[in-house]
């Protein structure tokens, strides 16, 4: 006997029975189903409506829209799983459905870790929304899968910024002394490079967006504003963090950041870029504060000489470590404070001047340095 098309009235997708019997299993989700019951659905959920114009055919079935509802609550409640899992059995059916695809963009971040924010999957997931989207509703579809894209770079960013400033675990360790400082220093690395990776992944999301998009939408100019802020607040943030445990950037890194953030700023009109200063990206706190502050560079004659007198002379008693302790713990409020005031530069500069000289007297050399272990 010739088979009978039907749909499984569990997981809704297409089969074929024999429709002289009373039950069969689902081959695809194990269930069993009524064949009366499987031949009725398949035959009052499709409503075919024609596009002459392209001659493409919209299947419109009530158990896929079922399924997006419940994907949708799912989103609502955080469970980015179930709304996967939802999402994914509309596709099983509708392979070109594009409020599946909106639905599992949404519901990929809230399976997302530091580690894996999954910023290609959501990007996947959003160009096959638009790719999909029917030429009437093809702008509002671009328009909601761009917003997002900005609202989940948003989101990235402030967390990896809230991560960077979370400092109290590292001023513990560092407060313990010189090398405990270094200690800081090396298990600090991995953590950092975490969190400024979710700067790199918001970028990505960011770059989804075409300039002439960009040049032309206001709303989506301010989130790009929010952003470039939001990015320069990060990069301050690893400047603080790393100044605890007296390091400082490299001339290298402060150029990548500002290269990462003209791309940011990439498709903005000038007025909106007028609102964005690479201040923050530049922001470099240092080791040898008050020096720093009072010669106006970490790498000059004189501070490479009192760098090497820290690292050969100081740091090898244990007095000397507890004064460097002590400096790293006050110099950079002091700094902070004075360090713009004619009054403090020039109050410390006699007394370095003098102090340089003596050490160079002694044999300490002024040739370039980098610093042992910071």
């Amino acid at each position: 006997m010739p088979l009978v098309q039907a749909k499984c009235t569990n997981c809704g997708a297409a089969l074929n029975v024999d429709d002289s019997k009373e039950a069969m299993v689902c081959q695809f989700c194990g269930n069993a189903f009524v064949v009366e019951k499987a031949i009725n659905n398949y035959t009052s959920v499709i409503n075919n409506s024609n596009y002459f114009s392209n001659a493409t055919v919209t299947i419109s079935n009530e158990k896929t829209d079922n399924l997006l509802k419940l994907a949708n609550s799912a989103i609502s409640a955080g469970n980015g799983k179930e709304a996967i899992k939802y999402s994914n059995r509309v596709l099983e059916i509708e392979p070109e459905s594009t409020a599946a695809w909106l639905v599992k963009m949404k519901a990929v971040e809230h399976t997302s870790t530091i580690a894996d924010p999954k910023t290609a999957e959501i990007i996947s997931y959003g160009s096959n929304a638009i790719n999909y989207a029917h030429e009437n509703e093809k702008a509002s579809i671009t328009k909601e899968v761009y917003t997002y894209y900005l609202s989940r770079a948003n989101g990235l960013l402030l967390i990896a910024i809230a991560k960077m400033n979370d400092t109290a675990k590292v001023k513990q360790i560092a407060s313990l002394g010189y090398s405990a400082m270094q200690g800081a220093a090396k298990g600090d690395s991995t953590a950092r490079i975490l969190y400024l990776n979710l700067g790199n992944e918001a970028l990505k999301l960011k770059m989804q967006i075409p300039n002439d998009t960009i040049s032309s939408d206001n709303e989506i100019q301010d989130s790009i504003v929010i952003l470039c802020k939001l990015y320069g607040s990060l990069c301050e943030a690893d400047a603080n963090r790393i100044s605890i445990y007296g390091s400082k950037l490299l001339d290298t890194a402060i150029e990548s950041r500002t290269k990462t953030l003209n791309k940011f700023k990439e498709g903005l009109p000038d007025e909106k870029n007028e609102q964005i200063t690479d201040e923050k990206v530049s922001t470099n706190n240092s080791g040898c504060y008050v020096a720093t502050c009072v010669y106006g560079s970490y790498d000059c004659p004189q501070v490479w000489t009192l760098r090497r007198y820290r690292d050969n002379t100081l740091a090898k008693t244990w007095y000397g470590r507890a004064f460097i302790h002590t400096y790293y713990a006050v110099s950079p409020t002091i700094v902070k404070w004075f360090g713009n005031t004619k009054w403090f530069k020039k109050m410390w500069k006699g007394k370095l001047d003098r102090m340089v000289a003596d050490l160079q007297s002694k044999g300490v050399e002024s040739t370039p340095y980098i610093d042992k272990n910071w």
